[in-house]
């Protein structure tokens, strides 16, 4: 299948100080930012105690910077312009709206992890071993971090701290029925879950022993457990289940198909199905999810119907929907600051443009199952997870899962746009020196 790339990289030599490093640039700026949301509850708290709170931000700042820095070493093609002019326009449209500038730049700041992953992606590649080094160290982190949680009381649970005249939650500390939901060194239960099962995928790939593998999945799976996440522990299950499959290329295309199928047919059943309310409000493990159908989802769509036809077709705008208006509030007219399903996230954000956007993961993963690397690999079944996850999940909010994806899109599309390494000489193959 040809695609066509969003730019095509400039010759190196052409700025010759930024081409050196660069790799190493981009793999530590990616390295930050695993580290900092691995252990984002336990930093937050104590960098707080030392009046040092905001260099939580660092590392995303360092992906925005990251990311326009590349953009000075490639050419950038009229499509990747279009998609920004997209953007800029959402985001006027969403100031019109009602949003302040803060809102829109909080949001592409939230987002810089997705736009580093897209354009320097093939970077980490490069630097795939000490990658998955850092991300092995990570997951036994937070395998450790959620033992520590269970059996010892730890300061960060439950912690909050103000940035300027704003409160931020260090750690959310919360129980459903009699289950504490485990957090470990992060913020939520949620991001826990999903950093476990984000890891534990992307290590699958490169390992080739069954016991390891076993011993990989299996520890993951009960640390997902311990979290007391169920779409998490269930997406991270299902994922293993499709892990035979990639062997049949037709049971796996169908597969891919029918997850994205169902992630944009659920809130539309929420609207149009009756359900029992007294479903929403029980102690099974389906509660929650009955939960979205009758009150979350209905809600969503309510309050955009309200607003009128152009919020329903266009959107809210880009900033107007998630954590930025939670943030900063905007009084009057806003869109949803939490839907529970990504089709409606990026519906109640950019319209039907949304929708498409949504859907356009299904040929990023058939061209994932077309490649058979093990970096391919690893992406499509980290994405296939996120799928899982995003039926009752705005998991666009997560900074592992857009970086990810964006590595995703970066390793379908933008890896022979790259420069090439320069050739060995002779004398080196034939000595059989070269690196594969």
């Amino acid at each position: 299948m040809t695609m066509t790339l969003p730019y095509a990289a400039s010759k190196p030599a052409a700025r010759p100080w930024l081409s050196v490093h660069v790799s190493t640039l981009m793999v530590w700026t990616a390295i930050s930012l695993i580290v900092t949301e691995t252990f984002s509850g336990a930093l937050r708290y104590y960098l707080d105690q030392a009046h040092l709170a905001p260099l939580m931000y660092l590392p995303k700042a360092l992906c925005s910077t990251m990311f326009a820095l590349e953009l000075l070493r490639v050419k950038v093609s009229r499509t990747f312009w279009v998609a920004l002019l997209g953007l800029a326009a959402s985001s006027v449209l969403a100031m019109l709206h009602g949003a302040a500038p803060e809102n829109v730049l909080f949001s592409l700041f939230m987002y810089s992890p997705l736009l580093f992953g897209m354009v320097c992606g093939v970077h980490l590649e490069h630097r795939k071993r000490l990658l998955a080094w850092v991300i092995g160290l990570c997951l036994l982190a937070s395998i450790l971090g959620l033992l520590l949680d269970r059996y010892s009381v730890v300061p960060w649970k439950g912690y909050s701290y103000n940035l300027g005249d704003t409160e931020l939650k260090g750690n959310t500390a919360w129980t459903t029925g009699d289950d504490d939901r485990l957090a470990g060194f992060t913020r939520q239960s949620t991001m826990a879950a999903m950093i476990i099962a984000i890891m534990a995928l992307y290590l699958s790939a490169w390992t080739r022993s069954w016991l390891k593998l076993a011993v990989l999945f299996g520890a993951s799976l009960g640390a997902v457990y311990m979290t007391t996440n169920k779409s998490t522990a269930a997406a991270f299950f299902f994922t293993l289940l499709l892990l035979p499959l990639l062997r049949a290329p037709l049971l796996s295309r169908l597969a891919l198909c029918v997850v994205v199928g169902i992630g944009v047919a659920l809130p539309v059943m929420g609207l149009t199905l009756d359900f029992d309310p007294l479903q929403a409000h029980g102690t099974s493990v389906l509660a929650s999810f009955y939960d979205r159908l009758v009150n979350t989802w209905p809600n969503v769509y309510q309050q955009m119907s309200e607003l009128g036809l152009d919020w329903s077709l266009f959107g809210a705008g880009f900033g107007l929907v998630g954590s930025s208006v939670s943030l900063f509030p905007v009084y009057g007219a806003s869109g949803p600051a939490i839907c529970d399903n990504t089709v409606l996230y990026l519906w109640a954000a950019f319209g039907l443009a949304g929708i498409a956007l949504y859907v356009a993961v299904l040929p990023l993963m058939l061209e994932l199952l077309r490649k058979r690397a093990p970096a391919a690999v690893a992406y499509l079944t980290i994405t296939f997870c996120n799928v899982l996850v995003s039926w009752t999940t705005d998991v666009l909010e997560l900074s592992l899962s857009n970086l990810f994806l964006g590595m995703a899109v970066s390793h379908v599309l933008l890896r022979s746009a790259m420069p090439a390494a320069a050739p060995l000489p002779v004398t080196a193959r034939e000595a059989g020196h070269g690196r594969i």
